[in-house]
């Protein structure tokens, strides 16, 4: 198992590094573009999106994930195309659901956000990419058959695609305006593509079509068990939604847009660790949930030597940015360098987040995803808490601050929580 599990996350940490120096590149370029203010409106836009479409995120490929291999390595065609259908159900009604929202709260938004009435009017327009969104299903589909070379793919498409136009805009001092469709138009490319390759490899397995005696009670008669997973996962989403998307909002609220585009500046150099860790629990999470199944004893020992090596590796990203942070935003712009701290905090709570990666993948995979939820809750409260407590005490380093104390707190639970179950 570890041999593959090192194979997969090999694929995907190749498209994930390809995606992050690229996302890293677009952004740089686009701030060095920009003024501090209108950099900031821009990602607040975008962060807005993504704010709303998480909202209505419930991670159907983890259930799919969950669900689905016993179906398919049963042979279970029948059972698994009527798993895939509920889904993608959810994932549609979702999706729709979303852009409503998200047109209809502009106003709302504006209002705290510091938009003027021609920027929400761009926002109206911008919250369509969310139709787009709707690949959960594709997603799972993808995972359940081991196509980890086709995710890595699929996560270089849309930061490719925005480098591209970025830096073609960046090359004609183009307006604020061009950067915000060159952001919207690629991470709509990113899912429309995801959609479709997970589609395509479907019909390469199935022998029957997906719709194929599809009944709408089979939404609704699902198990419990299904229905209850999604719930506790899409809690989950929301939670993690906050230090991602959510954060850069209240830093824009509280400290203006300039603020908010220097904490997710130096939130995008942190990914160079926060990809890493979402990309190992969702490659360990397949292959953990077939061990657990099993009883071959690998969730017993595999989930906590990754986690050491994982943390072990994060530091050593941390070290180097408390001497080479500053030059690195400098290459940027001047006005740039008073995120370094921030980044060097970050990375540290990022570091923490690494390494409870498998461990997470692994209360998954032994169907403790309600116990992981409340710990998670534990954490966003810790970090909501210290957010609002530091921020307006000192400024951009009060979220790094509170980012590593909700980190290493769900970390030290996360852990306890195996050990306790692996005892039993």
């Amino acid at each position: 198992m570890l041999r593959r599990v090192l194979k997969n996350f090999g694929m995907v940490l190749r498209g994930r590094g390809i995606a992050a120096v690229f996302s890293v590149g677009a952004t740089g370029l686009m701030a060095n573009a920009l003024s501090p203010t209108d950099f900031g409106l821009v990602i607040l836009l975008h962060t807005y999106i993504m704010v709303i479409r998480g909202a209505f995120d419930f991670r159907t490929f983890e259930a799919i994930v969950r669900f689905g291999i016993p179906l398919n390595d049963s042979g279970d065609q029948a059972g698994l195309c009527s798993l895939l259908r509920s889904t993608l159900f959810i994932d549609l009604a979702s999706t729709l659901l979303a852009t409503i929202l998200a047109i209809a709260a502009v106003p709302l938004a504006g209002h705290f956000l510091h938009w003027d009435s021609e920027m929400m009017a761009w926002a109206s327009v911008y919250s369509l990419v969310i139709l787009s969104t709707a690949n959960g299903t594709p997603n799972g589909i993808l995972r359940i058959y081991d196509r980890f070379d086709a995710l890595s793919l699929q996560f270089a498409v849309a930061p490719v695609l925005r480098f591209t136009m970025v830096a073609a805009a960046w090359a004609l001092d183009a307006p604020k305006l061009v950067f915000i469709i060159a952001w919207g138009s690629a991470f709509a490319a990113g899912h429309v593509y995801m959609f479709a390759r997970g589609l395509i490899e479907l019909r390469a397995h199935m022998n029957t079509g997906l719709w194929s005696g599809f009944s709408w009670s089979e939404v609704r008669e699902r198990g419990g068990e299904f229905w209850k997973f999604i719930g506790v996962v899409y809690w989950q989403t929301n939670i993690d939604l906050l230090p991602k998307h959510v954060s850069v909002l209240l830093a824009g609220s509280l400290l203006g847009p300039a603020s908010a585009g220097l904490f997710r500046l130096a939130r995008e150099f942190s990914t160079v660790l926060t990809q890493p860790a979402m990309m190992l629990r969702e490659v360990l999470f397949p292959d953990l949930t077939r061990s657990f199944h099993a009883e071959d004893g690998n969730i017993r020992s595999v989930p906590f030597k990754t986690a050491w090596v994982a943390g072990a590796v994060g530091l050593v990203f941390v070290i180097l940015s408390v001497f080479f942070g500053g030059d690195l935003l400098g290459i940027i712009g001047e006005e740039y360098v008073a995120a370094s701290t921030l980044l060097s905090l970050l990375l540290l709570a990022a570091s923490f987040d690494l390494a409870s990666a498998s461990l997470r993948a692994a209360a998954y995979a032994m169907g403790k995803a309600a116990s992981i939820l409340r710990i998670h809750i534990v954490g966003i409260i810790t970090y909501i808490s210290m957010f609002f407590l530091l921020t307006p005490l000192t400024g951009l380093t009060g979220p790094g601050l509170a980012a590593i104390l909700a980190s290493l707190l769900a970390l030290v639970l996360t852990a306890r929580l195996l050990q306790r179950t692996n005892r039993l």
